[in-house]
């Protein structure tokens, strides 16, 4: 039977909405309780997961979280079709702790590897402003790629060239000292390989997947998402490294099926989702708390000493503990006064640690369009609309819920340049202009901007060329009682296991200083 996540779901936004209200009702955190232990900023996976390892360790917690929301970049939206996720999208056979986490929490992880390979169909090709068939693409005009790579799809180019040329093979320790030659720009390091600028254009800066441009983003953080990738080597390979479709591809890669296995469902393979929606785990987390987590808690000032420390909030409300644990992004934490400054290096990687702009726009359709225009609702496309992904969440693994509309790097920053309500006018005329079948169709249901998010100003960290080197081993150092965590400072996985990974260590370093 097809899996339905739209199914599993139990009134998630009820679910939601009240955990937001429990939230908010116990903000009248009282000083007579006494202080707390540890403060804890963020109730994103990293903060969440800190603040509960130390409470069960004996340690009193109050978390802090600027938004009126838990979940930090994990964001389902509940109130749309499907519930796509505006964050946090999958997890595959590597997130050993996402996977814990899920049993530990009482959140059931669904297998959507089945729904995903029901649905090999890909994505169409559009080029200023027009549509190229894959069939042609060898010989279009506008194909920059050698002869002996002409015939891979724009969103394969990067793939084929760090297969061939990566320099080393050591990926899982891509921070070693002995690497620093390789921290240089993806830009340089292709070009010494051949590629021209308009190869790297087209097949690494459109539809970035790390990084704004090619420039901004060092080989070796490259070799350390290859390294993920590789990892989960038949999951997270259902999509190239700029979100395309590739199921194909993670069906090869994946374990031959076993005799009378699932037609098309390799053995092994997932590629999952929390039920209902990915931040039901952050939501099951919080209520496993025992102190208080305040919500609209926007730090603006953090005090330490040797032995204690203060935060102060945007409302006027300031907090002590003997410890205070850091989990939010440094593209925020640069815009908090920290007295006394960490020590240089660290201070400048908070200063300068680099982001992907990643906006997002989710539309749902009144018809079904692609049945009458004969292509494909997903398109990777080189004009303002970015990566158009068709979710299908539906009863069936064919029915379409939504639409998500990728917009990263440059297109994101582009984008982010106009008032949403614009941005959102615009998204529907490219759509229409692209796909005339669509016209009139089509409903913006949400929008997310996450550089324009004040609590993010960006989505994943990434290391610029020469910051892995540099600033990697002083990212995560306690400064005298603050610590830090989030995704930013986890060296082994990325993502939602990466914010894992950092709260196991953070955690032991709080213990270890308090006693």
């Amino acid at each position: 039977m097809a899996l339905s996540r739209r199914e599993f779901v139990v009134s998630s936004v009820a679910t939601a909405a009240a955990v937001s209200a429990a939230g908010l009702a116990r903000n009248a955190y009282a000083a007579g309780q006494g202080e707390p232990d540890v403060i804890v900023i963020g109730a994103g996976l990293s903060g969440l997961e800190t603040a509960i390892t130390l409470e069960e360790n004996g340690l009193k917690v109050l978390v802090l979280e600027g938004r009126q929301r838990i979940g930090g970049r994990i964001f389902t939206l509940f109130d749309i079709p499907g519930h796509p996720e505006a964050g946090g999208n999958s997890i595959a056979n590597a997130y050993g702790r996402c996977i814990a986490a899920g049993g530990k929490y009482g959140v059931e992880i669904v297998n959507l590897a089945p729904k995903l390979l029901a649905n090999r169909a890909g994505q169409e090709l559009f080029l200023d402003g027009r549509h190229v068939p894959l069939k042609d693409w060898a010989t279009h005009p506008s194909n920059p790629f050698p002869a002996d790579m002409k015939q891979l799809p724009p969103w394969g180019w990067a793939d084929a060239m760090f297969r061939k040329h990566m320099p080393f093979r050591d990926l899982e320790n891509w921070y070693d000292p002995k690497y620093a030659q390789y921290d240089i720009s993806v830009h340089d390091f292709l070009a010494s390989k051949g590629a021209t600028d308009a190869m790297i254009r087209m097949g690494f800066d459109t539809n970035i997947a790390y990084g704004t441009t090619a420039h901004d983003v060092s080989l070796l953080q490259q070799a350390f998402a290859d390294h993920w990738q590789n990892v989960n080597r038949g999951a997270l390979m259902a999509f190239s490294r700029n979100g395309a479709s590739n199921v194909e591809n993670a069906a090869a890669a994946a374990p031959r099926p076993a005799p009378g296995a699932a037609p098309g469902i390799p053995p092994g393979l997932l590629i999952g989702a929390y039920k209902g929606g990915n931040q039901n785990l952050p939501i099951a987390m919080a209520k496993r708390l025992k102190g208080d987590l305040l919500q609209g808690k926007r730090i603006v000032a953090i005090e330490t000493t040797a032995t204690g420390a203060k935060v102060s909030c945007a409302d006027g409300t300031s907090y002590r503990a003997k410890a205070v644990v850091c989990s939010t992004p440094f593209s925020t934490l640069r815009h908090v006064a920290l007295d006394p400054l960490p020590e240089a290096v660290q201070y400048k990687a908070i200063q300068t640690l680099g982001h992907i702009p990643i906006t997002q726009f989710h539309l749902v359709a009144k018809q079904p369009f692609w049945e009458s225009d004969g292509l494909s609702p997903s398109m990777w496309t080189n004009g303002p609309l970015g990566l158009v992904l068709a979710q299908k969440f539906g009863k069936t693994d064919t029915e379409v819920t939504s639409l998500t509309v990728w917009c990263r790097g440059l297109a994101a920053q582009f984008i982010d340049r106009f008032s949403p309500e614009d941005a959102k006018r615009m998204i529907i005329a490219e759509f229409e202009k692209l796909r005339p079948a669509s016209r009139g169709l089509l409903r913006v249901a949400g929008m997310q901007s996450w550089a324009n998010d004040p609590f993010a100003a960006g989505d994943w960290a990434i290391f610029q060329p020469g910051q892995v080197t540099a600033l990697r081993a002083a990212i995560a150092r306690p400064h005298q009682r603050l610590f830090f965590c989030g995704e930013h400072t986890a060296v082994g996985s990325r993502g939602m296991e990466g914010a894992f990974e950092s709260a196991e260590r953070v955690a032991l370093e709080v213990l270890g200083a308090l006693g």
